[in-house]
């Protein structure tokens, strides 16, 4: 698989280029938001006309998402939250891939003892819910930006492990590496330089199936209260909106954040669909 099918693929895929788009939207809006924000997400805005404080006011001109319980406005703090959001989900999907692409590498290519550890190490997470855990790794360690990652990351590399051992699992017998044996070659040279090349592009396309992954269980951290409390975040804004009976009360202020999330978690993984035909070749053999 090279970078060209998988650009043929995503190209062909109506829904992976719509995915594509909102994917750039919310990128956009993560590094841009605190610009377009038109309120500070903190503001208690009034009605200019009376000086009251605009609590709990429906989606409008003024306030697109409505407001909250103390008349801030829900559209600045979903926009605040994009920031938290991709960022958090972005790094804890590098460090899953980076976890996973060397494990595999180490457990494919050396086999005996390396794979086995390696495998039953995988087999095992398995058996460990993510988000208990890192409930519990927070709870130790405290809530912050960087304990949250390290929790949200812990297990992130699970599949993706699987997935570039069995590639390179192809690849090891391959006769240009019997050359490069041959000819002297370290073990960390064709590693690293001849084999994990060719296992990158496979393992990138659990790249976006890891960010949303991460996005969720950031949220589902900070609705549970063990988020970073210094952070704007989508998981916070269902959190109050939640301990205020928003969703009898005041819908917008819930739908708004879980929309978000929804949305971006479907957009990453329609952007990668396609790329599944490109990794399995079974797959384009059914068409």
């Amino acid at each position: 698989m090279n970078t060209h099918d998988m650009y043929r693929a995503v190209l062909r895929d109506k829904m992976a280029v719509v995915g594509l788009i909102i994917v750039a939207v919310f990128i956009f809006a993560a590094i841009f938001g605190g610009l377009l924000a038109p309120y500070d997400p903190q503001e208690m805005t009034r009605d200019p006309s009376t000086g009251s404080v605009n609590a709990l006011e429906p989606p409008s001109v003024a306030h697109p998402f409505g407001t909250t319980n103390l008349g801030r406005d829900v559209f600045s703090q979903v926009l605040l939250g994009a920031r938290t959001a991709l960022t958090i989900g972005a790094i804890a999907a590098v460090v899953g891939i980076s976890i996973a692409t060397v494990l595999g590498l180490l457990a494919g290519y050396f086999g005996g003892w390396a794979d086995s550890l390696i495998t039953r190490a995988v087999e095992f997470s398995y058996t460990i819910p993510a988000e208990p855990l890192a409930v519990i790794i927070l709870a130790v360690l405290g809530p912050s930006f960087t304990t949250v990652i390290l929790a949200i990351s812990v297990l992130a590399w699970r599949q993706p492990t699987r997935v570039v051992r069995n590639q390179v699992l192809t690849l090891r017998n391959r006769q240009f590496l019997k050359a490069s044996r041959v000819s002297g070659a370290s073990h960390t040279r064709i590693l690293f330089q001849h084999i994990a090349p060719l296992t990158l592009p496979v393992a990138l396309v659990y790249f976006p199936v890891e960010f949303g992954s991460a996005i969720i269980a950031e949220s589902v951290i900070s609705f549970l209260g063990f988020g970073d409390p210094a952070s704007a975040s989508w998981g916070v804004i269902l959190r109050r909106s939640f301990n205020e009976g928003a969703l009898q009360t005041a819908w917008w202020w819930t739908f708004s954040a879980g929309a978000a999330i929804t949305l971006a978690t479907a957009a990453l993984y329609f952007s990668v669909r396609p790329l599944e035909e490109v990794v399995n070749p079974r797959l384009r053999a059914r068409r």
